[in-house]
């Protein structure tokens, strides 16, 4: 095989650097082949081909420029030299320095031998060790150390390499540089092309600038904020900033690079901690989201954040990754359909796009809790207490509510040989918190992390093969029970913590302990111990309060620690949602406070502590000087928003039994309100303490909130949580009461009724009820525009405001009629707003509609609600004159689907008799009605109203000729009824037209009196006979009466008998075997009297 062609492609981009290489080959016999290698350069290729089989010279060039040219498209180089080039960054840093050489005196060590390369390398020496590390490798462990000696070294190499190389140099400037470096780093961030080495600088600064020059700095940053977020910012607002970032979140945007901005001034201005650490929790792990969490935990870690790098951490083990990447990392042309993208992709070209449809796989989770743990390792093999640092905010993290996992235990069978046995595995509580047990017992024996997802408890058998190997020691403190080591394990990490009161801590020790639950670096938390009084006071698990109890006081200088101790620590502890801190609170707190009258805050805090001995000797130091706190105003307050609601009860009688002065009710009222608008939440626990207190309040500070001034009434009526809103109003409503109705703002007032939560709005009712009609008058749009509101409680309780407001002024019943009927025509906004509007318009407002006219209310009866309908009536009874309508509009609604609008027409019929007989030809159609109700009303008029002048043949044959069989009945009658002689061949020549067989039958009662004896009429007869005569099976009276009319017509004379006869022919060739011989039996009649032609043929019987 020759190599004809060969082409060497180079890809390099942030710590990828990969080579493809593509060979045209000569195989023999003018075949050839293309084949190809590629991975990470100068490590082993992988090999392929592109010609299964060899192709002509011809189509091995087209797939050999194909190749390329498909690489070449990714980014790939035919020089290594040019993709170096790319990398390279325009910019040049000054790096004119003097550099020295002190490291020199230094002892020998990491940080002299790390300043020695970083010296050889700006020599022009970089070979000269054991070790081949890379420059920014060596660049970026110098920051890693903090060593600040390096910063010089690193200026002066800043330029020696490519973006990648000056990622390192900047981090690493940042990290160990110092205020002789800021120009530096000022230069790199404002003129350097890359964003995110900017952005490094950028943070670096932050923590080198002092004074006026961070202020700047960091004004800097706000004006790169969105112009909204930045007003907040400027504002320093945390609220509206928290409502505007939180929609941004929600409502996804093209990029959050505000995010990360955001973070680095929430480093400097603790307002915002609260808002940027909701936000990192809040943001999803998801494209477009992601890089920008990403960039904040690298520059938490940067700055040395540990609250923020520990808070990631964890979101980073607690949530799954976003996709599955199961790609390898060099390959990419292999696709794979992804449910997260919608597509069949390639994950790897797909996560190097601006905008990814991709992020967060399971490798990037994997490798984030892996730098988490390797920096964790590095910190305690430096015994660096940033080791403690860092392993303290991870464990702040924690949270038992979303956190907790009770232990549990899985059932496997496995083969031993000779036969399966089952094996069970026993994991311990919270074995998915894998950092936390990292950090607190990593090292115990009895522990194992399986894959570096989850803590399992080791087999009896695998601890037995260990104690084989260990030789114990002379003096062991440890006492093993009927299980040994394993229910020791299992009771420390297996079992749920009971919600019981712990037991008063044990004196401290003179000595230190063993480290009996295997936490690694135990001497570094014993250097920070201030980190287990965090712990006690911020953690909120269980184990990790075990932890630290049992680190405080098993320490050295335990009674030291305890004695720096003050107040606010023990008030921290006591109000701890937790048992173990609340109970080591109490023991602190009776330790240095009994037998002294404690402060009145720190009484409140034993009586506001879940522990019920805390709030038992809170009871006892209040009750022996109790005249000394009742005095005190806070107190007081803090005894009304106590937490528990027997504490509220034993401090109400307190209350009740001492002698307030007037000045302290009024500043425990100041401060209550104050304690109202506070809150920030409506929780049950909130509500209760909130609906205990204003019950407490109105009872015994009945005549001092009458003096609240109404502007704090309206503060308090335009809070969020509805309790206090609820206080908010009985205020307003106590003061009413008292000084009479209160020019409350509309907005408040009209917001009150658009509240989501019930009993606002009931109230919000009841106090329009109570605000005097003249004040409500001067908001009649707000007034009406409740008759509509989106809750059916407020639609259908305004209507004693409406008619009251109405009664006072007759013009506003008028407006608010004219405005609310159009809502009857359209569809419901809400549920039942047309039934609730109708019903205030047929009642509180009845007698406001006469600016209705007719048209309006026929466009209420005609609409398609029951409830527009229902107002219509009312209009037309009321407010509409019967002359004004016509006497179809009337039978129109004589074929209404209401009752009661059916009856109003029946009623006009009776009083409008006169006309209805002026106008018979179109009132009569009221017969046609589609209600048989209506019907039956207008036949029983027309027979008690009409009489024989007022009927004329055509109206009488019309109501014969009706569709209905009702009316067809009465139409019969009537003819029977007001018959006359003269209209008789009319009626006969009408009626044998009807198709229906009961006229039909009508008819041949005419036959005899006005057919007979006259050829011409039968001939005009001929279709009804025909008619009659072929029905199948029915019409047997009315056929024997016309056989019989026929048979006697057609004897009289010999032109009646060829009529009749052609008639009943045709009729005999089709009728049924029954009307067939009827048939026969005339024609053979009329041909025995006539010569009459028929297709009878009579054939003689023969006689034998």
């Amino acid at each position: 095989m020759r190599l004809v062609k060969q082409s060497i492609l180079y890809f390099k981009e942030g710590n990828s650097d990969k080579v493809y290489e593509i060979d045209l080959c000569d195989v023999g016999n003018d075949k050839y082949v293309v084949n190809f290698r590629y991975g990470r350069r100068y490590s082993k290729l992988k090999e392929g081909s592109k010609t299964p089989v060899p192709v002509t010279l011809a189509d091995a060039e087209k797939i050999f420029n194909e190749v390329e040219a498909e690489k070449t498209s990714k980014g790939y180089s035919a020089d290594s030299a040019a993709v170096a080039a790319l990398q390279a960054s325009t910019f040049t840093l000054n790096t004119e320095t003097t550099i020295g050489a002190s490291f020199m005196s230094m002892p020998e060590g990491r940080n002299k031998g790390i300043l020695q390369r970083l010296y050889n390398a700006t020599q022009g020496n970089i070979s000269s060790h054991r070790t081949k590390w890379k420059l920014s490798r060596i660049i970026w462990k110098a920051g890693e150390y903090k060593i600040p000696e390096a910063a010089q070294y690193i200026i002066k190499l800043f330029n020696n390499g490519d973006l990648v190389h000056q990622y390192s140099c900047t981090w690493a400037l940042a990290r160990c540089g110092n205020e002789t470096n800021v120009a530096a780093l000022q230069q790199i961030f404002a003129e350097h092309t890359s964003p995110v080495i900017k952005k490094i600088a950028g943070a670096g600064l932050l923590r080198i600038l002092q004074g006026g020059e961070k202020e700047q700095h960091l004004k800097l940053f706000i004006r790169s904020l969105p112009e909204t977020i930045k007003a907040a910012v400027e504002a320093n607002h945390a609220g509206v900033l928290d409502a505007i970032a939180d929609e941004r979140i929600t409502n996804l945007e093209s990029h959050y690079n505000w995010l990360e901005t955001l973070y680095l001034l929430s480093t400097e201005k603790n307002w915002m901690r609260a808002v940027i650490k909701k936000l990192l929790l809040q943001a999803p792990l998801k494209p477009v989201y992601f890089k920008h969490i990403r960039a904040v935990f690298k520059q938490a870690e940067l700055l040395d954040d540990f609250e923020i790098t520990g808070m990631l951490a964890l979101r980073f083990e607690r949530h799954p990754e976003f996709f599955k990447h199961t790609i390898p990392a060099a390959n990419d042309r292999a696709e794979v359909y992804l449910p997260q993208a919608k597509d069949r992709i390639n994950p790897n070209t797909e996560l190097r796009k601006g905008n990814s449809r991709l992020a967060y796989s399971q490798r990037t989770r994997k490798y984030l809790r892996q730098r988490v743990n390797r920096r964790l390792q590095m910190y305690g093999e430096l015994n660096s207490l940033d080791y403690v640092k860092l392993a303290t905010g991870i464990l702040i993290a924690y949270n038992k509510s979303t956190d907790f996992k009770e232990a549990y235990t899985t059932s496997a069978y496995k083969w031993n040989g000779r036969n399966y046995t089952t094996v069970k595995t026993k994991f311990p509580q919270n074995a998915h918190a894998v950092f936390m047990h990292q950090i607190l017992s990593g090292e115990h024996p009895e522990l194992k992390l399986v894959n570096q997802r989850v803590w399992r408890i080791r087999s009896e058998e695998e601890l037995l093969a260990d104690r084989r190997n260990i030789v114990p020691p002379a003096n062991t403190n440890d006492k093993k029970g009927e299980t040994g080591l394993l229910k020791k394990i299992s009771g420390i990490f297996g079992k749920k913590k009971e919600a019981e009161q712990a037991s008063p801590p044990p004196e401290a020790p003179t000595t230190s302990p063993v480290n009996e639950n295997g936490t690694p670096f135990l001497h570094l938390w014993n250097k920070l111990p201030q980190s287990y009084v965090q712990l006690l006071m911020e953690a909120q698990m269980d184990e990790i309060h075990e932890f630290a109890q049992g680190g405080l006081l098993a320490h050295p200088q335990w009674n030291e620690i305890k004695g720096k101790l003050d107040k606010y620590a023990c008030k921290k502890l006591l109000l701890s949602p937790f048992d173990i801190p609340a109970a080591f609170g109490l023991q602190i707190t009776l330790e240095k406070f009994a037998g002294q009258q404690a402060d009145a805050d720190l009484v409140i805090a034993l009586l506001n502590s879940r522990n019920a001995d805390a709030r038992n000797k809170g009871k006892e130091w209040a009750g022996q000087h109790q005249q000394q706190y009742l005095q005190q105003s806070d107190f007081i307050k803090d005894l009304l928003f106590a937490t528990h609601a027997g504490i509220f009860n034993w401090g109400l009688v307190l209350i009740a039994k001492s002698n307030l002065t007037s000045e302290i009710k009024n500043a425990v009222i100041g401060k209550a309100i104050a304690e109202y608008m506070a809150f920030t939440e409506m929780t049950p626990e909130n509500e209760a303490i909130i609906s205990r207190v204003t019950q407490a309040l109105v009872e015994y500070f009945y005549s001092e909130l009458h003096q609240v001034p109404l502007v704090v009434i309206e503060d308090l009526m335009q809070h969020d949580v509805p309790a206090v809103l609820l206080f908010g109003l009985q205020v307003l409503r106590l003061k009413q009461q008292s000084q009479g109705s209160q020019q409350v703002n509309r907005a408040v007032l009209f917001g009150l009724l658009e509240h989501p939560y019930e009993p606002i709005r009931e109230v919000g009712l009841a106090l329009l009820n109570e605000i005097d009609a003249a004040i409500l008058l001067q908001n009649p749009d707000e007034i009406i525009l409740c008759c509509v509101s989106p809750f059916r409680s407020v639609r259908r309780g305004i209507g004693s405001v409406m008619a009251r407001l109405a009664q006072k002024d007759r013009s506003f019943g008028e407006k608010a009629a004219d405005l609310l009927m159009p809502f009857l025509l359209r569809k419901e906004t809400s549920e039942g707003l047309h039934d609730d509007v109708g019903s205030l318009l047929c009642n509180e407002l009845g007698n406001y509609l006469q600016n209705a006219n007719k048209e309006l209310a026929l466009n209420l009866l005609y609409g398609n609600y029951a409830a527009a309908q229902g107002v219509g009536l009312v209009i037309l009874e009321k407010y509409t004159d019967p002359a004004q309508l016509t006497i179809p509009q009337v039978i129109a609604l004589g074929g209404h689907e209401n009752l009661q609008v059916r009856t109003w027409c029946w009623n006009f019929y009776k009083q409008q008799a006169p006309r209805i007989k002026f106008e018979k030809d179109a009132a009569i159609k009221l017969l046609d009605s589609k209600w048989a109700d209506t019907r039956q009303f207008a036949m029983q008029f027309f027979r008690e109203q009409f009489t024989e002048n007022d009927w004329t043949p055509e109206a009488l044959i019309a109501l014969a000729d009706s569709v209905k069989p009702d009316i067809e009945a009465y139409g019969r009658e009537l003819i029977t009824k007001f018959f006359t002689t003269d209209n008789g061949t009319t009626y006969l020549l009408k009626l044998t037209q009807h198709p229906s067989e009961r006229m039909q039958l009508f008819a041949t009662n005419y036959l005899e009196r006005f057919a007979a004896d006259d050829v011409e009429k039968i001939q005009s007869l001929e279709f009804y006979f025909r008619s009659v005569l072929t029905r199948v099976n029915k019409s047997r009276i009315a056929k024997n009466r016309i056989y019989h009319f026929l048979l006697t017509e057609g004897r009289k004379s010999e032109a009646a008998a060829k009529l009749i006869g052609a008639i009943l022919s045709d009729v005999s060739a089709i009728a049924a075997i029954g009307d067939k011989a009827k048939c026969i039996e005339v024609l053979l009649q009329l041909r025995s009297l006539y010569e009459v032609q028929t297709p009878l043929l009579v054939k003689e019987i023969e006689t034998r």
